[in-house]
This record gives structure tokens, C-alpha cells and sequence, in this order.
């Protein structure tokens, strides 16, 4: 070996210095690269800690505990975000230079890659791991010891106030706030009893506020009002601080039901696992410990308890109460018609007698109905005395008002007189004669329909469920199909809605029966139709009289407490039977039901059904309707031999199987498998052999479908659905997208709910008739199946969430377009920069409401050059945690938007203004009722035609305001009262500021 092999040449030298200075020089000459590959792992890690963030918050409401794993991340990942963040935000301060500011420092730049290179491995390698966080048990679990939960709760910024976001827990404004006197929907004798309500309910010494008084006389509408001003939905006002942060109401009714009652309280708090409790006092449980967390974290709760016959236990419901019943922990507003029930058995601290409206008030109620026949000559002495004879009573005013309202001069006269004999007796007595005047102008099927409604005996009757019944009982005739009952039981409710004899309600499509109508029509329904309504102070169904037994048509037992049934009852004349029972402990004797040959409907909700109880059954050859609703069954082969079935239920029911014999109903038109999580096998062929199924609801529910390769099959398949020709609504989840048929024939569906892909729960929120949630990864083979092609088109309601392929705008998912769409969600997908793209020839016609969230590289909703027509329905445009988004809308599209309502724009980083044009004129927002913007850093203004504030100019809060929305453009009608909240923000630079709320009247 030669000496000068081992001597390094000057080429071998300079390699290796290359070798040496060429890292430390990149890190020097490639800072911003460093920097901006640093923001794009610190996007990504933030996009997946707000995915997170939403199971994280359904965990702390259920009072879950969080799994070690989990919380360690979250704090490793809090953590690494603030450092990245504090190491980009030096290094924009970094411009620290040498040579007189003409050259950067080479050295500091050096030191910041090499740190943010470092940093970015640790957040990629944190986000990685965050993709074990899918669902919610991934991240917590169930605590089974009492105790607090340990659940950490997200940070919060100094000076930012946090309101409940949930739809029950909108702003909740001070009891203090004024009420304007003389509104359309409020009377200033009731606009005065909502002001002393809400003092009382201000006044830290009082714990239970009542309002007592006659039936008909507006205390639930009263109520309402209370509620409504609470939420801060009848007002819009500036507020020091929110008189309560959950308002829960619940209707208690003359036969309480503890579980919907503990149910309406529950869906507030969003405490969502109490629908997994079974009974009464396991859900009082969790209840009664989520209120006492919601106690010590000092947040103020208030309950609505309406319509309180009797002392209520609270203890019973799981409101925090004392050995008298006296309620502790939050506050309790009530109505009842005695004052007795207010003060003795609920402690009430404050009550108010509701009285009659005022002569003025009744008039105005009653000319609103009437219209401009109550100021003709000739009625108007008439009307006056139609007004004496309500005596201020709401109820009868409305009632007499929808009648006049096209009533001929001669039937006022003769109704009027007749009411003369009403004189001198009491209110109730001519609310009765009014009833029975009403009643008695209506059809048999409508009178049918209020017997109906009377034997359900709760005041919110289930639409779903009196089709069912009156289905059941061949209340609408010869019907040839369930869609045209349900078409004819809405006209057949809003026929008596006009009629006064069905009350509106708060909810769509829903309705309430008054009190005095329901006693009313028992009353009448005694004397033909006898119904049995038990209540908890009959102690026993045999002490009643037998003959009134044997001649009942129907029974009902409405959630009483019974500790066991009667082996036999002698109602050879029963065509209905209803049971309610609070836990699935009660029995069902073998010979309960051997009298009962005629029955037609029969519901059993929350019972233990064994085989031997399930025999029976068989005899029953005329039943039409079975709802074997909440149940333990251990085996429902035995139903098979009820052929002449039309509709079964077996909704919440702990059902393992469903076996070949129910393939034999093949007059079946309606089953109901809804929530049935324990139901793991249908066995292969029984869907196909229902060929008259019009209904199937499978949602939460069966989910092991077998796939089309795997023979012989084990279990159903979704073609299976193909055989049922009459089949029109389905509701149903897949989660395994391979075992989706791509010639499955969903086309001919008018009403649907299908789920596909890897949700956890069924997300959306926004109901329409035709819902479609989608969630995979990838989701573009699914949207591509031609199945789902076929529906897209006529979809009302769309749930995107994961879209990651080469698809770019939503427009171009569907082939046809999207002509029926009303709600758009989309969530978590980066593959998406645009909802409408030009060009394009798609719009959303029918659209009213968008809802964006964590959309990381969406640029814009849409450009300025699509047609002003795209959204013109929009109502309601929401965008969250979309951090490429520097403007919302362009003005162009603006202008298209007459019926926009609320804008809310949360979390996106570059959002820099609402509205961008490149003009100055004018434009209005008529109907902007609520503005939201929550976390801007970078929002200059609502409005930009091209100029912007200078960040150094200083305003007042006027001045500010106006400089903010640029009221030389911005025509925004009947502002009243902003409420402005800033957090970290200077008043005098608008430039940053940091979080806005304003809210515009009805």
C-alpha cells in the first residue's frame, strides 16, 4: 500500500467542507421554507385537535372519565402548538440584521430552522398519533364510581366570556333587561308579569318561582314568553353578565313521565348517555350528578317544570332537592293551577296569580283573528259581547275568535244567545259549552281522532306514533298506503287546529292538546266510547268496576307505578291497549290478553316479554299494530303468526335476532328496528319476503349487513331491499361502505335517512326529509357508486365529512346537480377550496343553510363571477376553523342573498372581511337578524370596497362601529342595541379586533 493512497487530495478536502457547511447554509438560506413548513404541520395538528376537541366535550357532558393516553397527548400537543407558535412568531420579530439592516442575520435564521425543523418532527408525530382518537371511547370511558370527573376543560382566553353553544342554551340575558311595552306578541299586562318573574328569578333568595292560576288562562304560553326572554331570542340587548347558563323546560303534565321528563332536562346539558340508562333511578343518577358539577363549577341552571297537577319528586327526576322536596343547586321555575301544589309540595319562595287579559288586550287578541270583520257596524256590538262572555280568558277568546272568523251575522247572534244561560255561572262551565259546540260541528273521524289523542294522555302527543295507532284502528278509512295516512292525519290535526280544539306548538310539524280539551272530550268519550286512562292513585286496574271494565274501548296505563299486572282482564270490547311502564322489570302474565279478541292496537313500552308472555299473541287475530317499544325479548319467533299485522315496532328493544318467522307478515307495512344496538343477525331472505313494506327504520340500529361476495350468506344484505317495490322511506347506516351494492335501487325512495362510513352517532342536527351523511376515507369511491348518484340530486339534507380525493368543489360531486338541497354540511376536508366554483351551471336554488367546519385549504365559498341567483334561499351561513379564508362573500353574490339572516364566522385566521367588492354602492341586508364573527385576528372590516382603517386611528364606540361596517355602503335594517365584546383588543384599533356579536330584532 502506497503512503500517498492514504493522503487526501484537495478535491477529497473541499467534498468534505462542502459536506460541512452545506446543512448549516441551507438552515441559513432556507429559514422561510423551515418557517412555512412549520405553519403547515402546526395547521394540521390544530385541524386535528379541533376534531378532537368535539368528543371531548361530549365526554365532559356525560360526565365520562379520559383515558391517560388521551390526556397525555392533549397536553404534549397544547404544549408543542405554543412553542411552534412562540418560535414563528420570534422569528417574524426576528429581522434582527447585520450590515445596517441590508443583510439578514445568517446566524438567527440558522437557529431558527434547525429548532423549527426539530419542532415540526415532534407535531408530525403528534398528529399521527391523534388519528387513534376516532370515537368517543377512544378517549375516555365511563366512570361506574359516583365521584367528579376528571375531565379536563379546554382553556380559557383572559377576558372571553363562554356562552353554552348548544340550540337550547342560546344567549341568556341578566334578569334586569326592560321589556318593551306594547309588542305585537307580548300584552303589557303579560309583559309585566314576565318583568316580576324575572326578578324573582334575579333575586338570589328565592329558589322556586310559580305562576298559578284557571286552566285556559296563558300560564304555558306565559311560560314561553319567559323562556324566550331568557334565551334572549324575543330581545336583543347589551348584558353585564347572563342570568343563567342552562334553561331546561319540561311539560309535567296530569301523568308524568319521569323518563322524558329527566330526557328534555338531559338533551340541554347535552348529556346524551342517559338515553343508554334503562332505569328511572340509574338516569336520576347521572342527571342529579351532572347538575351538582354544573353546582360546584358555580354555572346557574334553571328548569321549567309546566303543568304541575301534583308535588313532583324532584329526587325522583334527579334534581338535587332536600329531604322536603325543596330544590338545591339551581332554580326552579313552575305553573300549576293550584297555588296548594306550588307552596306545599314544591316550597315554591315566590308565586304570581295569572289573571285575565285586560278588556283592551282581549280585543286586540280577538281583532288579530278575526280581522277586519270585527270592525264592521253590524258585528261590533257583537264582538263586545263575545269579549264579556270570554271574560279575558286566552283560551275561549281564541277559540270564539277562529270561530267568528267566517261566521255569518246570523250564526254570531245565535251562538251568542245561547250563551245567554252562561250569565251568572262559571268561566269553566262556558269553556265546556264552547267545547261541545266546536265538538259537535266535527266529523266522526275527527272526533275519533281527539278520543285518540285523549287515550294517548299526554299533552304533546307523537305524531309518528297516533298514525300508528289510528293506522292501526282504521281511523282513516280506506287508505292505500301509509304515506296517504300521514298525509290525511296532518290535514285532519290542522283541521282541528283551526278549530281551537289542537293547540299549535313550538316544535315543526308537531301540536299539543289543552287540558280542558282532554278532560272535555273523556268526559264526552265516557258516555260512548268509554276510555280508561289509570293514574297512580288508582292502586290497582282490578279494584275498578267490572262492568266498566268489560265495556272500555280502550285502556291506557301512562307510566304509573305498577309492581305487577293483573293475570287477567275482562275487556272483550278493548280495541286499544296502551302500556307505559318505567322499567323493564314488570311482567306480562301468560293470560293478560285472553279476553281481548277484538284488540286492533296494542303498545307495550319498557316491560320484560318471555316467550310464555309472547304466546298469547298468536290469538290475536284481529290486531293490526304492535309496538313492543324499550323491551327485553328474549325470543319474537312467536309473532310470525300474526299475519293480519300491519306495523311492528321494536324501537329501544334488547332484540339479539330476527328470526325467518317474520318473514311470514307479509302484510307488513311499517317496521321500526330503530336503536336496536343489540340486534346482530337478520336472518338471510326475511327483508326480501316483506314485498309490501312501504317503511323501514333501521337507524342506530343493525349494521352487520352481509356482503354480496360472501356465499353462503349469514346474514341480511342490503339488496334484499331491492325486492320491496311499495318501499319508500328508509332509514338506515352503513358503515362498512363494501357491502353497498352499486345497483341498489334507492331512486325510488321520497323519504330517507342513510348513513354511511364511520360515524359514531348520527351528527346532523338540521332534519330535512331526505337525509344523506356520508364519512370515509376515501369518501370519492363512495360518492362515485351509482346508488348514490341516484339520490345526491334529490337530497335535502347533505353530511360530507372526510373528503379527501381529486375533488376540489362541491358542485362537481353530483351529476345532477344539487336542485333540492336545504342543508350542507361539510366537515374535515382538506381536499375541498371551493363550495361553487365558476365555470359551473350548478346552483343551490333551495339552499338555506351552510355550514363549513375545518376546512383547511377551502379558499372561498364561492367567486364573484357565478350567477347572483346561486344561494338566493340562503338563511344561514356558518364557517369554522377554515384558516385559508380571507373573505366570505363577494359583494356580487351578496346582493343575491335577500333572505340572509345569520352570518357566523368562528376561528379562521386570514378571515380579513365579510364582504370584499371592488365598487362602493350600496347594498342591503334586510332580514340579518344575528352576526356572529369569534376569533379573527386578521378581520379589518365587515365591509371592503377597497380600503381599510389604519390601525393607528382612534375612535369611540360609536364612531368605531360605523367605521367598522362602513355605513356609507352598508344599509342594515333596524339595528337595535349591539352587543359589542371585545377580548384582547385595544377600543380604539378595530383592526384586531377579537371577537363580535350583534344581534338584530325579528
Amino acid at each position: 500500500m502506497s503512503i500517498e493512497w492514504c493522503i487526501p487530495t484537495v478535491r477529497d478536502i473541499l467534498e468534505g467542507a462542502v459536506i460541512l457547511i452545506k446543512r448549516p447554509v441551507k438552515y441559513a438560506m432556507s429559514s422561510k421554507n423551515f418557517a412555512d413548513g412549520l405553519r403547515e404541520e402546526v395547521g394540521k395538528l390544530e385541524s386535528e385537535g379541533r376534531r378532537v376537541d368535539d368528543l371531548a366535550q361530549v365526554a365532559r357532558n356525560n360526565r365520562r372519565n379520559f383515558n391517560d393516553c388521551f390526556t397525555e397527548w392533549q397536553q404534549s400537543a397544547n404544549k408543542a402548538l405554543e412553542e411552534a407558535r412562540n418560535l414563528l412568531d420570534a422569528f417574524d420579530n426576528a429581522s434582527k440584521t447585520c450590515c445596517y439592516g441590508r443583510l439578514p442575520d445568517p446566524y438567527c435564521r440558522y437557529r431558527f430552522s434547525m429548532k423549527a425543523e426539530a419542532k415540526s418532527q415532534v407535531i408530525l408525530g403528534l398528529a399521527e398519533k391523534c388519528t387513534r382518537f376516532r370515537a368517543l371511547d377512544d378517549i375516555c370511558f365511563i366512570n361506574t364510581a359516583s365521584g367528579i370527573v376528571t375531565a379536563p376543560t379546554p382553556a380559557r382566553r383572559d377576558g372571553e366570556d363562554t356562552v353554552q353553544s348548544t340550540a337550547a342554551t342560546a344567549s341568556v340575558f341578566s334578569a334586569s333587561t326592560s321589556i318593551k311595552l306594547g309588542n305585537d306578541d307580548v300584552f303589557e299586562s303579560r309583559a309585566l308579569m314576565i318583568g316580576n318573574i324575572m326578578d324573582a328569578l334575579a333575586d338570589d333568595s328565592n329558589s322556586v318561582v310559580g305562576v298559578y292560576g284557571m286552566g285556559g288562562i296563558g300560564k304555558s304560553t306565559l311560560l314561553v314568553d319567559v323562556e324566550s326572554k331568557i334565551r334572549g331570542e324575543k330581545e336583543r340587548n347589551i348584558r353585564e353578565e347572563k342570568s343563567f347558563d342552562w334553561v331546561a323546560k319540561a311539560d309535567v303534565s296530569k301523568n308524568p313521565d319521569i323518563k322524558t321528563i329527566q330526557g328534555e332536562i338531559a338533551d340541554v346539558l347535552g348529556l346524551t348517555e342517559i338515553k343508554e340508562k334503562e332505569t328511572v333511578s340509574r338516569r336520576a343518577r347521572l342527571l342529579h350528578d351532572r347538575l351538582k358539577d354544573e353546582e360546584r363549577e358555580k354555572k346557574k341552571v334553571l328548569i321549567i317544570l309546566d303543568n304541575l297537577w301534583e308535588g313532583l319528586d324532584l329526587k325522583e327526576v334527579g334534581i338535587p332537592c332536600g329531604h322536603d322536596n325543596k330544590v338545591m343547586g339551581c332554580k326552579l321555575l313552575l305553573t300549576s293551577r293550584h297555588r296548594d301544589v306550588l307552596r306545599r309540595d314544591m316550597g315554591c319562595d315566590k308565586d304570581f296569580s295569572l289573571g285575565g287579559l285586560k278588556d283592551e288586550e282581549a280585543k286586540r287578541l280577538f281583532e288579530k283573528i278575526v280581522g277586519d270583520k270585527a270592525h264592521d257596524d253590524e258585528l261590533k256590538t257583537w264582538v263586545n259581547v263575545a269579549l264579556d262572555k270570554c271574560a279575558g280568558v286566552p283560551f275561549l277568546i281564541v277559540a270564539m275568535a277562529k270561530r267568528f272568523k267566517d261566521a255569518e251575522l246570523y250564526e254570531w247572534r245565535n251562538t251568542l244567545k245561547n250563551f245567554e244561560e252562561f250569565k251568572d255561572k262559571e268561566t269553566s262551565d262556558l269553556i265546556n259549552h264552547m267545547l261541545q259546540w266546536s265538538y259537535d260541528k266535527l266529523e266522526e273521524d275527527m272526533k275519533s281522532l281527539l278520543r285518540l289523542c285523549v287515550v294517548y294522555s299526554i299533552s304533546k302527543p307523537s305524531l309518528e306514533n297516533l298514525l300508528r295507532y289510528g293506522f292501526g284502528l282504521g281511523l282513516f278509512g280506506e287508505v292505500s298506503s301509509m304515506e296517504v295516512a300521514r298525509d290525511r292525519l296532518h290535514l285532519q290535526i290542522r283541521t282541528l287546529q283551526a278549530s281551537s280544539l289542537l293547540l299549535d306548538s313550538e316544535d315543526v310539524d308537531s301540536f299539543k292538546i289543552h287540558d280542558l280539551v282532554r278532560e272535555f272530550v273523556a268526559s264526552v268519550a265516557s258516555r260512548d266510547h268509554p276510555i280508561l286512562v289509570l293514574k297512580d292513585k288508582d292502586k290497582s286496574i282490578t279494584e275498578l268496576p267490572k262492568d266498566k271494565l268489560k265495556s272500555c274501548r280502550a285502556v291506557c296505563f301512562p307510566y304509573v307505578n305498577m309492581q305487577e299486572l293483573p293475570q287477567e282482564l275482562d275487556c272483550s270490547e278493548l280495541l286499544i291497549f296502551l302500556l307505559f311502564a318505567n322499567n323493564r322489570s314488570l311482567k306480562v302474565p301468560y293470560s293478560l290478553f285472553h279476553s281481548m279478541r277484538k284488540l286492533m292496537v296494542l303498545n307495550l313500552t319498557r316491560i320484560c316479554l318471555t316467550c310464555s308472555s309472547l304466546l298469547p299473541f298468536q290469538f290475536l287475530e284481529n290486531l293490526h299494530t304492535l309496538c313492543l317499544d324499550g323491551c327485553s325479548l328474549d325470543n319474537v319467533a312467536i309473532l310470525g303468526e300474526l299475519k293480519g299485522l300491519h306495523i311492528l315496532s321494536f324501537v329501544n328493544s334488547n332484540i339479539y335476532r330476527l328470526p325467518r318467522e317474520i318473514g311470514q307478515l307479509t302484510e307488513l307495512k311499517l317496521l321500526d328496528l330503530n336503536h336496536c344496538k343489540k340486534l346482530e343477525t337478520i336472518e338471510p331472505g326475511v327483508l326480501q319476503t316483506l314485498i309490501k313494506l312501504e317503511e323501514l327504520y333501521m337507524q342506530n340500529s343493525f349494521v352487520q349487513w352481509n356482503t354480496m361476495e360472501q356465499t353462503p350468506p349469514t346474514n341480511a344484505g342490503l339488496i334484499e331491499l331491492n325486492h320491496m317495490k311499495n318501499l319508500h322511506t328508509l332509514q338506515v347506516s352503513i358503515p362498512n361502505v363494501s357491502v353497498l351494492p352499486e345497483d341498489l335501487n334507492v331512486e325510488k325512495l321520497t323519504k330517507y335517512e342513510i348513513q354511511i362510513g364511520n360515524l359514531w352517532s348520527w351528527l346532523s342536527k338540521l332534519k330535512g326529509s331526505r337525509t344523506l351523511e356520508l364519512k370515509s376515507d376515501p369518501l370519492g369511491n363512495i360518492l362515485r357508486k351509482g346508488c348514490i348518484q341516484s339520490i345526491l340530486g334529490k337530497t335535502d339534507n347533505l353530511l360530507l365529512e372526510q373528503l379527501d380525493g381529486s375533488e376540489q368543489s362541491i358542485c362537481v360531486l353530483s351529476q345532477k346537480g344539487f336542485p333540492e338541497l336545504k342543508h350542507l354540511q361539510v366537515k374535515n376536508s382538506p381536499s375541498i377550496h371551493y363550495i361553487l366554483q365558476s365555470p359551473s351551471h350548478i346552483h343551490f336554488k333551495k339552499l338555506e343553510s351552510l355550514i363549513l367546519k375545518n376546512l383547511i385549504n377551502l379558499e372561498m365559498i364561492c367567486d364573484s363571477h357565478i350567477s347572483s341567483k346561486s344561494f338566493s334561499t340562503l338563511k344561514v351561513v356558518k364557517v369554522e376553523s377554515c384558516d385559508k379564508m380571507e373573505v366570505l362573500f363577494p359583494l356580487s353574490v351578496v346582493r343575491g342573498l335577500p333572505r340572509l339572516e345569520e352570518i357566523e364566522v368562528v376561528n379562521c385566521k386570514l378571515m380579513r372581511t365579510i364582504i370584499e367588492a371592488d365598487d362602493c354602492h350600496k347594498f342591503e341586508l334586510r332580514n340579518l337578524h344575528v352576526l356572529k364573527l369569534c376569533d379573527l385576528p386578521n378581520i379589518k372590516n365587515f365591509f371592503n370596497a377597497g380600503s381599510t382603517l389604519s390601525s393607528g386611528t382612534s375612535y369611540n364606540q360609536v364612531s368605531t362601529q360605523i367605521a367598522f361596517f362602513n355605513g356609507q355602503q352598508v344599509t342594515i335594517y333596524e339595528l337595535f342595541l349591539p352587543l359589542l365584546i371585545r377580548c384582547n383588543t385595544d377600543y380604539d384599533d378595530y383592526s384586531i379586533c377579537y371577537f363580535l356579536i350583534i344581534f338584530f330584532p325579528n
